[in-house]
This record gives structure tokens, sequence and C-alpha cells, in this order.
């Protein structure tokens, strides 16, 4: 039977049998190959010559000082670049003929335990449902001319589905940079995925609870109002989004960054995009098993359209003051509020200070919060610490205050109690100057008892159960003198 290949084990036993005197057809029929197998192989080792067709050259061998010494490189690296990476350097650098097929199985029987791969389960999700993103930190690039390297930062997108990629650089890391490279991912895709799943980093996550996580409040915004769900990954688990991991270490183990000149961002956003379309025609999708870019064109229908006006990127944010006039500084201008802003005012005409009636009757004066709340955060910190206060505020009254301000309106609040303690003191009416104190009065007290004789006791009890009392009721003495002699 053609097509089962005999081992050293078999032949083995090949010849053991043939020594119990088996005949070549017992012997083929217990081994499942052919009667002319079975004599080739007995005939082989009775000669004891070599088999030729066994230890027969490989093209491939030429270049096996190459392989080894990028072996070497990569051996205790926790991830080597891709084989297809050096099965290009060898067909461009040293003219290799040979197949990628060809290639691998030299790979597979010179060094095996390169070869080897962990096996990893895959979950598939249905199309246009997910879109992976994580940062490339740190991509050195030679930008405007030759010596001229900047570390860019690449923000990478990975569709779950088709395994579709898009990359944004960026020269900052900041939530600015992040929302800005989300805006240009989505318009290098097309479409708007159904749920985002981020890196748990600072720029999108809070505190990871899941899917109840706390975002970033301006990330937050900005994803809502494109109707996007936002679910990300735990904490130091990059297995959560290893579909786009895997992406980055294929693209970027085929760029050759470091030796490479870009003539500014734009060249080099087109240079990737075009790394990405021809490696797209040969990656494979793992839910549907044809290259990306087939399957790309497949989910591309399922993504939402694009909106026709993106929600405008969030500028910085920050808490500042109204001024009489109706203008705020902020980031080193005044700007008009919209509106009026009253409040009453009462001006001395004497000396021109001005104060805030309203103000000091509701008890607000230079302080941003009414009275209540400010004897619940010193209540809340007075029984722990002003971050347990803080969490007990936030589940209890629904209060978002830092740490920091309990701690301030804490200690304000002691100040004013000890002054109040203070007042109340002074306040207490004292001996006047003048009087003069006079002889100290003893006051000294005793009692006894007025004896009873028996008929006359009531059948009282005494100190024993045994004994009736003698005693009963008494007398009392108290004397008043300013003198006591001993």
């Amino acid at each position: 039977m053609p097509g089962i290949k005999l081992t050293p084990d078999d032949i083995y036993i090949i010849m053991k049998m043939k020594k119990l005197e088996y005949t070549n057809s017992e012997i083929a029929r217990k081994l499942g190959v052919t009667e002319g197998a079975i004599r080739y192989r007995i005939k082989r080792q009775k000669s004891g010559k070599e088999d030729r067709r066994k230890n027969k050259g490989s093209e491939l061998d030429r270049y096996f000082s190459v392989i080894k010494l990028w072996e070497g490189e990569y051996r205790d690296v926790r991830h080597r670049p891709a084989m297809k990476t050096l099965y290009e350097r060898l067909k461009k650098d040293y003219g290799c003929k040979g197949s990628y097929d060809a290639f691998r199985r030299y790979i597979r029987k010179h060094f095996p335990e390169f070869h080897k791969k962990a096996v990893r389960m895959r979950i598939e999700t249905p199309p246009g449902a997910l879109l992976l993103v994580d940062w490339k930190e740190d991509v050195q690039v030679q930008v405007g001319g030759y010596g001229n390297r900047v570390k860019l930062q690449a923000l990478c997108f990975t569709l779950g589905f088709s395994r579709k990629m898009a990359v944004q650089f960026s020269e900052k890391k900041d939530l600015e940079s992040f929302i800005h490279c989300h805006q240009k991912g989505f318009m290098d895709i097309g479409g708007l995925p159904e749920v985002v799943r981020t890196d748990c980093l600072k720029s999108a996550v809070k505190r990871w609870k899941g899917i109840n996580s706390e975002l970033n409040e301006r990330y937050e915004r900005y994803m809502k109002g494109l109707g996007i769900e936002v679910f990300p990954a735990r904490p130091g688990i990059p297995e959560d989004k290893g579909k786009v991991e895997k992406r980055i270490r294929d693209l970027f183990t085929r760029m050759d960054f470091s030796h490479q000149v870009f003539a500014d961002m734009t060249e080099l956003h087109r240079k990737v995009k075009e790394k990405l379309r021809e490696l797209e025609g040969r990656w494979q999708s793992g839910a549907t098993g044809i290259n990306v870019t087939e399957s790309f064109a497949y989910e591309q229908k399922h993504l939402k359209a694009l909106p026709e006006h993106f929600p405008l990127l969030p500028v910085n944010e920050r808490r500042t003051r109204v001024r009489m006039d109706g203008t705020v500084f902020f980031e080193g201008n005044y700007y008009q509020v919209k509106g009026q802003y009253r409040r009453s005012m009462f001006q001395c005409p004497c000396c021109g200070a001005g104060r805030f009636p309203g103000d000091e009757e509701l008890d607000v004066v230079n302080t941003t919060r009414s009275p209540g709340v400010r004897r619940m955060m010193a209540r809340a910190a007075s029984n722990a610490t002003f971050k347990e206060a803080r969490e007990d505020l936030k589940i209890y009254a629904g209060i978002k205050v830092s740490a920091k301000d309990i701690e301030r309106v804490a200690r304000h609040i002691g100040k004013d109690m000890d002054a109040w303690r203070k007042q109340q003191t002074s306040a207490t009416p004292e001996s006047n100057a003048g009087d003069i104190p006079g002889p100290l009065l003893y006051v000294s007290c005793d009692g006894t008892g007025v004896p009873m004789v028996p008929m006359g006791d009531g059948g009282q009890k005494g100190e024993t159960a045994r004994r009736f009392s003698q005693n009963k009721g008494g007398q009392a003495g108290l004397c008043l003198h300013t003198n006591f002699h001993g």
C-alpha cells in the first residue's frame, strides 16, 4: 500500500520476523505495506549499503550556515521572527529558488526545536463585531534623512473576524493622540465595529472591572458618540487581545525600519499600507480559511457605516471659576461664557471692599461645596482614612470627591471647631478679681445605729441568717468648721 512510510523500528521488526521464517507476504500484511517494500528493505539491510535516498542532499544545504546563524540569534528570544521573514531574505539576498513548503520541511528536519510552536485555543467572533486595539511602543524610524532617528508610537487595529489590520503612527501616546489615531484607523478600515477591545491603559481605562470597567470620561464620551462599546482586556493578560498582538509581531518583524529612510510621516504611512496589502494577500483568516483581503471584503458589509461627521475630538479639560465679567481664564487666554452671569455683591463705599451676602447666607464663601456636603466629608474622614472616606461618599451619597479634598475640608472644619471651643471656654464667667478668698471650710459627717430590744426589731434579719438585727434606723450628724485639729 503506497503512502505508508517505514520507520527504523519497522525495519528492525522486519529483520526479526525474517529470522523467524515469516514470508515476505506475511510480513507485508502485518505492517500494511506491499511485498515489494519488504523485499527491498531486506535486500538493503543484507547488502549493508547506504540508503542514498534517505541521505540525499537538499538545495537548501548551501544556506545552512545562514539559517544556523539566524537560529542562534533568536534561540533564547521569546518572540522570534516568523520563518517567512527568513525565507524572503534567502530569496532576495541569496537567490534561493525553493518553495516555502520545502523550506519549512528543511527547518523541521534540521532544526526541530526551533520549528515547534505552542498550542493555543482560538475563539472566533462574528463579522463586524470586534476590533482589537493595542500600541506598538517606541518604534525607531529614520524620518527626514539618514541618521535622523525618531521614536514613534504605533496604534494598531485588527478586526477579529477577517484579521484586517490598520496602523497609525504618532509622536505621543497621550489621550489626544490615542483618540485621533482611533478616528484615522476607523477611516482606514472604512467602517465601525460593534465593540472595541483595547489594552488596559490609562488613556482608556480608569479602573478595570470587566464589562463594568470605569473608562476615561473623554474616551468614553467619544466612543459613545460613535455608538461603539468598549470592553478592555484584563491587565497583564496579552492573550486577551492575541490576534492584534500576533499581527503586530508579523508586521514589524517584516518591516525593516532601522535601515529605511522615510521623507516624512505621510510616506511612512504609505509604505506601511503597501506592505500590509502585500502581506494580507498571503495571510489567512482563521475564521474563513482564505486570505485576509478576501475575508475583509466579506466582513466590510457587516461593519457600521462611517458617520457623516465624526464627534469633535475632545480637547484639554479643566475646572475653573467664572469671573464677574462673565469670562474664564484657560490655557493662557480669556474666553467669554455664553449667557449672563450675575451675582449680588455689596461694595463698601468707604474702603471699596466687596462682599457677597448671598454666599455668606448660604455658607459657601471661598468654597465650591455646600455646608451639608462639607459636614459629610468631615464626618466620613473622622471614622476612616481619607481614601476610605472617598469611597464611602461615592457609594452612600453618589458624591465624587478626591481624598485630598476630604483632607482639606476635614482640616478646615477641625480648625473651626478648635476656635469654637476656645471661644466657649473664654465665655465662661470667672470670679471678680476684687474678691478676697475666704478661709477653708471643712465638712464632716457620720452616722450611727439605734440599739433595739428583740421584741422591737420586727423580725428583721441581721448581718447573718441566724442572728436578728440589734440596731434599727440611724442618726446622722453634720459638722461645719474652718479649722481642723488632729
